[in-house]
Parts: structure tokens; sequence; C-alpha cells
């Protein structure tokens, strides 16, 4: 019975993902400019044409750890869908502790450091991690996710770009 719970769940979730998908009014992701961990700069306008998942995070919040690895294997199995992902770290975070925290966590993806704040205030003053946004390829938000990360959900909508 399971066996064919778990088929249905995913075709339902795509079907779902699509409907979103064409619904009008879908909001443009914000105009915003990273700076890394690693110091190098990328700003917003480059990452379009691709999806992009944003996960705000923070260094005390077991949730957003646990999730690291997820947004690493989603990062490694979905570059068929030029899927990007990029980690924002909260601005109360200290970013020698952010530093740290990605040298030892070693996360497949790039860290963003949200020193002032603005990236989250573009987002709609996200203030509860972990937060994730799903944009699409022509800079459309395609969902916003609190709490642990919905893998599903993610792969589902992706199936439909």
């Amino acid at each position: 019975m399971t066996s064919r719970i778990l088929p249905t769940a995913v075709v339902l979730l795509a079907l779902l993902g699509a409907a979103w998908l064409v619904w009008p009014d879908r909001q443009p992701m914000p105009v915003v400019d990273f700076t890394l961990t690693d110091g190098r700069q990328l700003q917003g306008s480059e990452l379009r044409g691709r999806p992009l998942l944003l996960n705000f995070w923070s260094i005390s919040c077991e949730v957003c750890l646990h999730d690291m690895p997820k947004l690493t294997r989603l990062a490694e199995t979905l570059t068929d869908k030029g899927l990007n992902v990029i980690g924002v770290a909260m601005s109360y975070d200290p970013p020698p502790a952010i530093i740290e925290a990605v040298e030892r966590l070693q996360p497949g993806y790039p860290i963003a450091l949200d020193v002032s704040g603005d990236i989250a205030r573009a987002f709609g003053n996200v203030d509860v991690t972990p937060t994730t946004f799903l944009i699409g390829p022509d800079g459309a938000l395609l969902f916003k996710g609190r709490g642990a990360l919905d893998e599903i959900r993610i792969r589902a909508t992706l199936l439909t770009l």
C-alpha cells in the first residue's frame, strides 16, 4: 500500500506545482546582490535563466544545520535542472562565526553574508530560520517555505519547469 502512495503523492505535488507556476501575479525576485563568505560578489541579475533556491539560516538554528546536507544534495542532484543554491546567513550572526561554521560544515553551495540585513528585508523581512525561497529561471518567486526543507516540493516544482 505504501508503495502506491509515494508515486501518487509525487504526481499530485507535480500537478500542484504546475498549477502554481501558471497562477497569475507571481512576484519577481527582489533586486539584491550577495557577498559570499569567500569574498566573491554575486549580482542577483547574474542568476537569471536558472532556478534559484535561497535558504536563510542561522548558526544557532538546529533545523538549519540539519538542512545543510539536504541543500547540498539538491544542489548536486539537480544540476540537470540548472539549480543554483545559495545560503543566506542572518545579519545577527557575526561574520567570523559564520565563516567558521562554513569551514567546519563544508556545505556544497555558496553562503552569503547579510551583514546589513538588506537581503532579508528585500525578501519580506525574513525573521524566521530556516526560510527558503524557490525562484524560477524567469526571476519569479515560485514559493516560500518556513521550517524544515521540503525536498519533495522543491523537486516536484522543478519538474514542472
